[in-house]
């Protein structure tokens, strides 16, 4: 048990150092410029949501996105009609992260890694430093997920530790209460949804367990937005709130269907855990930004008639 202790938390550990290493890194090359990208277009809600994708696959943070959306509505560089279709465009381009470590692409990880440890001794040049932290971040992060996946492998033998994990698949609600409530504490979705498809690669979680916290994880990562809103104005608070209503009546939406997604989810990749979880993840967001995109004018309506100035 110490083993997997300490596997476990070696693994996760540099899960979260890449994490932190790449979100810092890309933020630093992109976040002025994409400030001023954003504050500069005109939008179309289509336009809004591509914008929403493209930033968060960059910054990789969803969370990230939407707090600097928040930002730009407090200042008044953006309505809140605008700030809707971008938000749901961020939950979109946070599935990105879960896609890429289904491919599982350790044996060239080597690559990256050297090359972001050169670039990051560039003291003087801070453009490759940048790129040199972002690349360090990309590498640790499968690097973490390997060691935390190897780690865990043997608590498939353990029959109470399956037990416990078949509960959440017998009871959908309280998987969505433990998906939220972690990625609450973790400030992190990307993380969440990393760690429950190590869980499913070495066959400790069935899909239908793994869907059920997923949902809950789409929940609680608007738990960051909502406390970065709490000293802001009115205004500020309704693109908080848009946030949350969003995602809230996203899971309400897809509970009932839980078993269609996670049927089209096998279909698309039979012998693949790791990828069924990640395509459950993008169809999920993808289909609620779909249903909900002709509506944004009514989550502004509704934001406002709650959030009173």
């Amino acid at each position: 048990m110490f083993t997997v202790l300490s596997g476990v938390s070696t693994g996760f550990g540099l899960f979260l150092l890449g994490m932190r290493f790449l979100t810092k890194g890309l933020r630093q090359i992109t976040s002025s410029r994409l400030k001023n990208t954003i504050k500069n277009l005109g939008f179309h809600p289509i336009l809004g949501v591509l914008v929403g994708i493209i930033a968060t696959a960059l910054l990789q943070s969803s969370s990230g996105t939407t707090i600097i959306v928040v930002g730009l509505v407090e200042a008044q560089l953006l309505t809140l009609h605008q700030a809707a279709s971008i938000i749901m465009g961020a939950n979109i381009g946070t599935t990105v992260t879960a896609q890429l470590i289904a491919f599982h692409p350790n044996k060239y990880i080597f690559l990256p890694l050297l090359i972001g440890l050169i670039l990051s001794f560039h003291k003087t040049n801070k453009n490759l430093l940048f790129w040199g932290e972002t690349l360090l971040g990309f590498s640790l992060i499968f690097i973490g997920m390997d060691l935390l996946s190897k780690a865990i492998s043997p608590l498939q033998h353990l029959i109470r530790f399956q037990e416990i994990l078949l509960e959440f698949g017998k009871r959908p609600t309280l998987g969505v209460v433990i998906g939220f409530c972690t990625t609450a504490i973790l400030q992190s979705s990307s993380t969440g949804v990393a760690i429950l498809q190590s869980l499913a690669s070495n066959k400790l979680l069935p899909l239908s367990a793994a869907v059920a916290i997923l949902l809950g994880q789409n929940i609680g990562t608007c738990v960051t937005t909502l406390l970065s809103s709490i000293h802001l104005s009115a205004v500020g608070k309704r693109a908080a709130f848009i946030h949350l209503l969003f995602n809230v009546l996203g899971v309400l939406m897809v509970f009932p269907f839980m078993e269609i997604l996670c049927a089209i989810s096998q279909i698309m990749a039979p012998a693949n855990a790791a990828r069924q979880i990640a395509h459950a993840h993008s169809l999920f967001n993808i289909f609620s930004t779909i249903i909900f995109i002709p509506f944004i004018s009514i989550f502004v309506k509704l934001s406002n008639k709650i959030i009173k100035e």
